[in-house]
């Protein structure tokens, strides 16, 4: 996680997650932050994975980052972990493959764990680009992942 090419803040964020200290409803009726345990956009109890892989477009987007680690791994998508997201504990070889499969990893949640239910697949896939085009600004970025990140313009 530490070497993961993403800004300080998505750092932070991401950090916060891995260890799950974001509040969700599970842990806030204990402190009568809020009157149950279920999600806002559905009946589900409302977890961190939930959030993050279940709940709305998540299915969508979660299957699509799947894919897209897959195509990065050469690999089919079902041989691809999909605990990546909470636990991100694996070291691929060469780096910079690695830097880029934890710079997805790190978009996906940053982009997941906004507050807007409006957002989609289509959404997602323009912050990944934005984000690529922001790291590919800097020489720093282009030396962690190098063209592993090429697979996200070719749909």
């Amino acid at each position: 996680m530490n070497d993961a090419p993403v800004p300080e803040n998505t750092r932070c964020l991401w950090y916060r997650i891995i260890h799950d200290i974001i509040p969700t409803n599970v842990r806030l009726p204990g402190i009568s932050m809020v009157p149950s345990d279920t999600c806002r956009r559905c009946t589900a109890t409302d977890t961190l994975e939930h959030r993050l892989i279940a709940c709305g477009e998540a299915r969508t987007i979660w299957q699509y980052t799947i894919n897209l680690l897959a195509r990065k791994l050469r690999t089919i998508p079902s041989r691809t972990p999909h605990d990546s997201v909470l636990r991100p504990q694996f070291n691929i070889w060469p780096p910079k493959r690695h830097g880029a499969i934890l710079w997805v990893v790190a978009n996906v949640v940053i982009f997941r764990i906004q507050q807007r239910t409006d957002l989609t697949l289509h959404d997602f896939m323009d912050f990944l680009l934005r984000s690529r085009w922001k790291l590919m600004c800097h020489k720093r970025g282009r030396d962690l992942v190098g063209n592993y990140l090429t697979v996200l313009g070719s749909h």
